[in-house]
């Protein structure tokens, strides 16, 4: 799973060691380029976060529970440039405490042969994969941050 690190280094050796246990082989996003094509070429899974906040420069808007939301393009353009197949998954929290792995279908990935509005429309698309999982499991989203922080104004 690829990942930003947290600014505390006791929590982040901590919840590190927690993503690890279970032999997932989490990636931080500033040092993860090389490996996410190595275990792609090695038919690895490689996770994403797509619900996080991006700074203007960083990410496309996409519209996201009816709002403009910042968002990474980067799981598009992997998926357009790789051919590597996108396929949604979620945990869902039971209420015996333990957890459920849903995997949806493969998502269909849209090349029409203009790289940027490809990005932007397959990132629209994944976000309105989780949007329709939230609505669904509105109790299981956990967001702590603000998911629509940067504004357009913001772009210059």
């Amino acid at each position: 799973t690829i990942y930003r690190p947290l600014d505390n280094p006791i929590l982040e050796n901590l919840i590190t060691y927690v993503r690890a246990c279970k032999g997932n082989k989490p990636l931080p996003k500033d040092r993860a380029t090389k490996q996410i094509f190595r275990r792609i070429k090695r038919n690895e899974v490689v996770g994403t976060l797509l619900d996080q906040n991006m700074a203007w420069q960083e990410g496309v808007f996409v519209d996201f529970f009816g709002r403009p939301a910042c968002t990474t393009d980067g799981l598009a353009s992997l998926a357009l440039y790789t051919e590597a197949p996108v396929i949604p998954a979620f945990m869902v929290r039971m209420e015996n405490g333990k957890y459920r792995f849903i995997m949806g279908e493969e998502v269909e990935i849209i090349n029409t042969g203009n790289p940027e509005r490809d990005a932007l429309t397959n990132t629209q698309n994944f976000t309105k994969i989780i949007e329709d999982f939230v609505r669904r499991y509105p109790d299981q989203w956990l967001w702590i941050h603000q998911r629509w922080k940067t504004k357009r104004h913001q772009v210059r």
